[in-house]
């Protein structure tokens, strides 16, 4: 699937609504075989009436962990990553898109630098979490206990970070070393960002001041 608003990480779990009659076609193709697809983000915004934009060269192959089918034929997926994969070859003639794929490896093993690297990390998701992304708390508690650095950086990438830019480019990245780094200055990106919003955020005695 190629999507616009939506990215895909190894060992995170993301919900799908499947109601395009392509994507439904191939979500029972899925179910009947391997229970397999990817996900993709799009280069561009879709626009109507014009073809779909091509997907980026890299998204994340997952398996279907549940799936619930609605009266009208639309289904609710969640959809489990397995690995970083990257498209070679389009088939063509198909309803929906098939791809030629290459499964990716990460490089570098986790070090002492990664390990130091991946602490910081646990702490700013507590952070990042507290200046404004809520989520569930032992699922925060969680991320901050996981002693597996490129799960950690998949797993806070995909449910903290904001940008899906920011979010693929994190994907793209083979190298755990420069993707903990990576993820790194977006935290704390957001981080000071969230906390500039709320020093400006209007109080009472601002009479509407900035308020549109």
């Amino acid at each position: 699937m190629a999507l616009p608003n939506a990215i895909l990480f190894p060992q995170a779990v993301l919900p799908l609504h499947i109601f395009e009659p392509r994507y439904r076609r191939m979500l029972t193709d899925a179910l009947e075989t391997h229970r397999m697809f990817s996900v993709a983000l799009m280069r561009e915004e879709p626009v109507p009436g014009h073809p779909d934009p091509h997907p980026c060269d890299i998204g994340c192959a997952g398996i279907i962990s549940a799936s619930f089918q609605m009266p009208d034929g639309t289904s609710n997926v969640l959809l489990q990553g397995l690995r970083r994969v990257r498209y070679t070859e389009f088939l063509p003639s198909m309803p929906y898109p098939i791809a030629a794929i290459e499964p990716l490896d990460t490089t570098h093993a986790p070090d002492a630098e990664t390990g130091k690297l991946a602490a910081k990390i646990g702490r700013l998701a507590t952070l990042r979490a507290a200046a404004g992304k809520a989520i569930p708390k032992p699922l925060l508690q969680a991320l901050a206990a996981l002693g597996d650095a490129e799960m950690l950086a998949d797993l806070v990438s995909f449910t903290l970070l904001n940008s899906l830019r920011e979010k693929q480019q994190l994907l793209e990245m083979l190298d755990l070393r420069l993707r903990l780094r990576k993820l790194l200055q977006c935290l704390e990106h957001q981080i000071k960002q969230l906390k500039v919003q709320k020093q400006l955020k209007p109080t009472k005695t601002d009479h509407g001041f900035g308020v549109n």
